[in-house]
C-alpha cells in the first residue's frame, strides 16, 4: 500500500489550529486534516508485510532460535566436559579457510572449537536419537545457504555463531561449546565451501 499520495493532502503530526490555518491559506489546493495515534494505527493495519518489515524489519519467528534449541542438549553437554588430549586435537583445514576467505580471527576461533570438536563427534554418536547429529548437520547446511549470497564469509561465520548459540551470549563454556559445533561441521565441510583441490579429488 502506497501512502505517498496521502501525505499531500493528510497532516499526521500534532500542531496548533493557528499553523494548519495558515498553512491552508498559503496552499488553496492542499486540505490538511489533523491526525492521531489512531488514525496512523489505521494506516498501519492495512499495510503489507513487505512495507511493514521496510519500516520495523522482518518480524522474529520460530526459526529464528530453531538453531539453538535443537542443539541446547549438546551445547550443554560440551560445556561441562574437559577437552581431550591435545595431542587429539586436529588442526583446523588450513585450505579451507583460505577457500573461503575467512580471516585470521575466524581461524583463531575455529581452532579454539577444534580443541572439543571430538567430544561434538563423541555425543552424536552416542545420543539416543541417531539421526540428531545429521539432521543438525541439514540444518546447519540450510542455514548456511541461507546466509551465503547476503554476506561476507567472516559475517557469516558471526551469523551461525548467533543462530547456533542463541541471541543472547553465554557464559565462556557456553561460547566454546559454540565454537566446538561449528568447528566440527567446518571440518565436515557442512558448512562453508571445501578446497578446489579437495573437489576435484572427489
Amino acid at each position: 500500500m502506497d501512502i505517498r499520495p496521502q501525505c499531500r493532502r493528510w497532516f499526521a503530526s500534532p500542531c496548533s489550529e493557528k499553523l494548519l490555518l495558515d498553512f491552508e491559506k498559503n496552499n488553496p489546493d492542499i486540505t490538511l486534516e489533523p491526525w492521531g495515534l489512531e488514525e496512523l494505527r489505521q494506516i498501519f493495519r492495512h499495510l503489507s508485510l513487505e512495507d511493514l518489515e521496510s519500516w520495523f524489519g522482518p518480524a522474529p519467528t520460530e526459526e529464528t532460535e530453531l538453531g539453538f534449541k535443537n542443539l541446547q542438549p549438546v551445547l550443554e553437554r560440551i560445556a561441562t566436559q574437559a577437552s581431550p588430549p591435545v595431542q587429539s586435537i586436529r588442526e583446523v583445514p588450513r585450505g579451507k579457510i583460505e577457500a573461503n576467505a575467512l580471516s585470521e580471527s575466524v581461524a583463531t576461533l575455529l581452532k579454539a572449537g577444534m580443541a572439543k570438536a571430538p567430544l561434538v563427534e563423541e555425543f552424536f554418536a552416542k545420543w539416543r536419537d541417531p539421526d540428531f547429529g545429521e539432521r543438525s548437520a541439514e540444518s546447519f547446511r540450510k542455514q548456511y545457504e541461507s546466509l551465503y549470497e547476503k554476506f561476507t564469509p567472516n559475517r557469516i561465520f558471526s551469523e551461525l555463531q548467533g543462530w547456533a548459540g542463541g541471541s543472547a551470549r553465554g557464559a565462556p563454556e557456553h561460547e566454546l561449546a559454540v565454537l566446538s559445533v561449528l568447528a566440527y561441521y567446518f571440518e565436515r565441510c557442512d558448512i562453508f565451501e571445501e578446497p578446489r583441490e579437495s573437489r576435484n579429488i572427489q
